[in-house]
């Protein structure tokens, strides 16, 4: 069985001011529950980047890597493949909307 789910959020932060978040994997501890340990290249998130997050749970970090697949910055979206521990794998495709109030519409798919 494939379960789909897409969750979504709407903020009140600017568009602009979300995807300056999600394209420094050095501020990815700002939205995802990990610490920030490195990105292969460094810098803002590129296609074929690896970022490698530590999830602290149950008393212990554990590994996340985080593989940039693609973006696109005029349409403000993102997709990554989430290696999580024993083997589970996320592909995460983030898009950001404007709403009409000037916040955004946050999707994960």
């Amino acid at each position: 069985m494939i379960v789909n789910v897409c969750p979504a959020a709407v903020s009140s932060a600017s568009p602009d001011a979300i995807w300056s978040v999600l394209t420094n994997p050095q501020k990815f501890e700002e939205w995802a529950d990990a610490r920030f340990v490195s990105a292969s290249p460094p810098g803002s998130v590129t296609p074929g980047q690896v970022i490698h997050l530590a999830a602290p749970e149950l008393g212990r970090d554990w590994p996340v890597r985080i593989d940039v697949l693609d973006i696109d910055p005029q349409h403000r979206w993102i997709d990554l493949l989430v290696h999580l521990p024993f083997g589970v794998q996320n592909h995460e495709h983030i898009t950001l909307t404007q709403t009409q109030e000037g916040g955004t519409l946050v999707r994960l798919n």
